[in-house]
């Protein structure tokens, strides 16, 4: 196939994607890589149980409350191109001086810094891409984006385990640090005039700029935003349980050994959970060319991934870890596919404050998992065992998707396909 400018700016937007791919997956690597060395940082810090749930939670906690403001920030942000980098680097740093610092109480303030920057990611990212995707491509768009996230703690186990047992876990993050600031070039190279190259990036911009970006009021008094937070409450302390506490579980309630074979069976599980975000989207985009609505195609996908998520209740009853690690893939692949729908429910509700929503909804959600992470460290710090916390994730998960099936209709949720045409 010969590119021509022409191909290129008609597809443009799937280039813009790859971007945001890469960023979410360095979000993910900085904030992942704390939860994989937590073991020889524990061992060089001497921390309880507590502890760790105070570094896992601190990060949550500062991601959550910038959340209050960083989206109405974004919606207002004119020069997208440098804003979204100046926020990389600034999380990249962040995780770099993570790799050399001497105490137990500088990680912990780094990690709440690592927050704030970071928190701008999904906002700006959900923004950019209802900005410049259309209605049927939406939800893939989105699970897409949102497993850059999953790569990463794909590749975060087996990356930082053997930089810990070979050199030392502080090159972990000086290495995750330094790959944000290479993101720069392919960044900077694509995000370039955007409304030249999607006539919907214009469309959106003139609707943000004639219409009520001005006042937060619609987005806290609409009900789809509030919809979709408690949605987020049931799903995401399920998410952060996979990426923070699972490396724990393993060594801790099951004595695993912290070499490369954990890596992979950590691997393993979280390319699931990157599938099910993948295949999550997909199914909506199959669903809908089918002739089904939007929203009855998410509800669908939605129950599947219910099912594979409740999988968890399970473990206790198992003995050999082969199976656990095969009962924690079907775990994370329904919270995956749950996710990307999730993510896709947030562009739906106030076209014109993606990000405001976004940032709201992460607010809410986040703070909730914050409390819930820290929650599990106390539950956890004696007995080592995880059986309540799994019957807890199990009960969250059924609030969320009561939420879905009794709450989301078609006056809450604007899926209503826009007039844009990529050029």
């Amino acid at each position: 196939m010969k590119i021509t400018r022409d191909w290129y700016y008609k597809n443009w937007r799937w280039f813009l994607l790859g971007c945001l791919f890469l960023a979410t997956f360095l979000n993910y690597f900085d904030r992942q890589t704390l939860g994989i060395a937590i073991m020889p940082i524990s061992e060089e810090f001497e921390l309880t149980s507590i502890q760790r749930g105070n570094l896992l939670s601190a990060f949550l906690f500062t991601y959550a409350g910038t959340h209050l403001f960083i989206g109405f920030i974004t919606d207002r942000i004119k020069n997208i191109r440098w804003f979204y980098p100046i926020m990389v680097i600034g999380w990249s740093l962040s995780t770099i001086l993570i790799g050399i610092a001497k105490d137990y109480e500088s990680v912990l303030w780094l990690r709440y810094i690592l927050g704030v920057f970071e928190a701008v990611n999904f906002p700006i990212g959900i923004m950019i891409i209802a900005r410049v995707f259309p209605l049927k491509e939406r939800t893939l768009a989105t699970g897409i984006f949102g497993s850059g996230a999953f790569l990463a703690t794909l590749l975060a186990p087996k990356t930082v385990i053997f930089f810990s047992n070979n050199y030392d876990w502080r090159i972990s993050f000086i290495f995750a640090g330094v790959l944000g600031v290479i993101w720069l070039i392919p960044w900077l190279l694509i995000f370039n005039h955007p409304s030249k190259r999607s006539a919907g990036w214009k469309d959106k911009a003139n609707l943000v700029k004639h219409k009520s970006v001005g006042s937060p009021k619609e987005v806290l008094l609409n009900k789809g935003t509030w919809i979709v937070a408690v949605m987020g409450i049931g799903l995401i302390p399920c998410l952060y349980f996979a990426t923070q506490w699972l490396p724990s579980y393993f060594t801790e309630a099951l004595r695993l050994p912290y070499d490369q074979a954990l890596g992979n069976k950590l691997s393993l599980i979280y390319f699931m959970m990157d599938a099910g975000l993948w295949i999550g989207g997909f199914m909506v985009f199959k669903l809908s060319q089918s002739g089904r609505s939007i929203l009855t195609s998410r509800k669908m996908v939605i129950s599947f991934a219910y099912v594979f998520i409740l999988s968890i209740l399970m473990v206790p009853h198992i003995e050999n870890v082969n199976l656990v690690v095969a009962v924690f893939s079907f775990f994370v692949f329904g919270i995956g596919m749950f996710l990307a729908n999730q993510h896709a429910f947030k562009q739906d509700v106030v076209v014109t404050q993606v990000a405001a929503v976004a940032a709201l909804v992460g607010f809410i959600e986040m703070m909730f998992t914050a409390f819930i992470i820290k929650k599990i460290g106390i539950m956890t710090n004696i007995s080592k065992d995880f059986g309540p916390v799994f019957i807890m994730l199990a009960c969250f998960i059924t609030v969320a998707m009561i939420i879905v099936y009794v709450f989301v209709k078609p006056k809450w949720f604007k899926v209503v396909e826009s007039n844009i045409a990529n050029e």
